[in-house]
């Protein structure tokens, strides 16, 4: 993409200074609508530097004419017998020809005692008519006009048959013969066009006339053999003797009779117009700051979220906006049955856990923030850590260490690392339910009432075993070793018991409830 006037986004720099100082005095009410109202100038100026994206050149073939112009520079040519001068109507005329043929190519001479190529051949009549205004006369210094230099310079050029369009008072020349020769054998078809009056005016300097060496008025007549030229060289002659006259039709009519056409090309650049974009932008932003639609820009924040937005419906305002009300109102369970209620997406989901988590409903905030998948490594860090709190809510000690480590791993958080090493200091286990902390031989029992009978005598059994053991080990004298072992056991079985009754005092709750969940940006 490329700017095609660039320069106007100079104007970029004396809007925000004067927005920087408008802005400090606009009251809290207004200041969105004038924000707006600057951000549509913004978006204006861009649309006025016109941002385009540039095709590949395309080559288009044509057939097309070759004309060579030759504009007598030399100082006769200042004279006002033509007004304002010979000069000036005979560029005049010029760029008539050039505007009319602008599929032929031209190349454009000027010469006085001397030629001088200012213009190459070219199709572009832009080209050419800044070629020519370029041309200053009166920083040229010779003061003839010289016929045969002209012709020579033609000569050499490519062109199987040079059609020749000379503006010209016709200088000095007197050697008709010569020039003919020339133009002959260079097969030059001269198309003089005669610029001034018949009747010749003076040349003046300053306003003041030029004298010659005898002291007599310097007269500029045209050239009589002029005429002869172009009739004897199979060309036309024409007279520019009023300055509102148009010889380029005429030059036209005889030119379209000559079978010059040549298979041309041109490569033509296109373009994509991109404006359109930032200009609607301009008349948006322009509509919402003259309307009480602006209200809704407060949502404007939606469509900037780093995670993607699949919210369709027209109700999400609403909802949105109502979420928002009751969260800062502390109502947690009723924000986050009202976050569920948006178009299913990731900041829906995660604020809905968030607000559960705040109404204490652990369960409720784990489903929901384990129903949340995102390539975004951020989003899953902050997941793990808040299901880590909500695992400690439940007193599931091992899986919150799992889900701090997880977190960990996506990328460094001190509440997190704090919060895992506290669980490790602390050694805390999970709460285990009845069902799990009975014997499989009571469980058994439960199952099969029917082998009561059964059990008991194998219970006697069992017993009867026991007293035997007992007795041998008295009678094998080892009385002081097993009395050390039950000792043994019984410290085991306190520690063990102390163990599980040890409670978790409420400061080391709170240091584990600190900073539970990420609200440092809300959705």
């Amino acid at each position: 993409m490329t700017l095609l006037y660039p320069w106007v986004l100079s104007f970029l720099i004396p809007l925000y200074f004067y927005y920087k100082n408008d802005i400090k005095e606009t009251q809290q009410k207004t200041k969105r609508q004038k924000n707006l109202l600057y951000l549509s100038l913004f978006f204006m100026l861009l649309a006025l530097s016109r941002p385009v994206i540039i095709n590949k050149p395309i080559e288009q073939k044509f057939d097309a004419q070759d004309y060579i112009i030759a504009l007598d520079a030399s100082f006769s040519m200042q004279a006002d017998d033509l007004k304002p001068t010979r000069y000036e109507v005979a560029k005049k005329n010029i760029a008539s020809l050039l505007r009319q043929l602008n599929q032929d190519r031209f190349s454009i001479f000027a010469f006085t005692s001397n030629a001088m190529l200012i213009s190459p051949p070219t199709t572009d009549s832009t080209i050419s008519m800044m070629a020519l205004n370029s041309l200053a006369p009166k920083y040229i210094l010779t003061k003839g006009t010289s016929l045969l230099s002209l012709f020579q310079s033609i000569a050499k050029t490519s062109y199987k048959q040079k059609n020749l369009i000379i503006f010209t008072d016709g200088g000095e020349d007197k050697d008709l013969a010569s020039l003919v020769s020339i133009c002959k054998k260079n097969s030059i078809i001269p198309y003089i066009v005669a610029t001034g009056s018949n009747r010749g005016t003076t040349l003046k300097k300053g306003n003041k006339p030029i004298l010659d060496n005898n002291e007599n008025l310097v007269i500029s007549r045209i050239n009589p053999l002029l005429k002869s030229l172009a009739q004897e060289c199979g060309g036309k002659y024409y007279e520019l003797n009023s300055a509102g006259r148009d010889v380029a039709k005429e030059i036209i009519n005889d030119l379209a009779k000559q079978d010059t056409t040549i298979q041309s090309s041109t490569k033509v650049l296109s373009y994509q117009e991109l404006f359109v974009f930032p200009l609607s932008m301009a008349i948006l932003s322009f509509f919402l700051s003259v309307t009480k639609l602006h209200q809704l820009f407060v949502f404007l924040p939606l469509l900037l979220m780093p995670y993607p937005v699949h919210a369709t419906s027209l109700l999400d305002f609403y909802h949105y906006k109502k979420a928002q009300a009751t969260y800062k109102q502390k109502h947690y369970t009723a924000a986050a049955q009202e976050f569920l209620k948006l178009s299913p997406s990731v900041e829906s989901y995660y604020n809905s856990a968030v607000a559960y988590y705040k109404a204490k409903n652990y369960k409720k905030a784990v489903a929901l923030f384990s129903q949340i998948h995102s390539p975004n490594p951020k989003l899953k860090q902050n997941i793990f850590y808040n299901l880590g709190n909500c695992a400690v809510a439940l007193k599931k000690y091992s899986r919150a260490k799992q889900y701090y480590q997880k977190s960990l791993a996506l990328g460094f958080d001190k509440d997190t690392f704090d919060n895992l090493m506290l669980l490790y200091k602390l050694g805390l286990q999970d709460e285990k339910k009845l069902a799990q902390i009975l014997p499989k031989n009571s469980k058994q029992q439960k199952k099969q009432p029917k082998q009561k009978h059964t059990q008991k005598k194998n219970t006697n059994q069992s017993s009867a075993s026991n007293s035997q053991q007992k007795a041998s080990q008295k009678s094998s004298g080892s009385g002081k070793n097993s009395k050390k072992k039950r000792e043994n056991q019984n410290l085991l079985h306190v520690k063990k018991k102390n163990k599980s009754k040890y409670k978790l005092g409420y400061r080391a709750y709170e240091l584990i409830n600190k900073g539970y969940t990420n609200e440092k940006h809300p959705w």
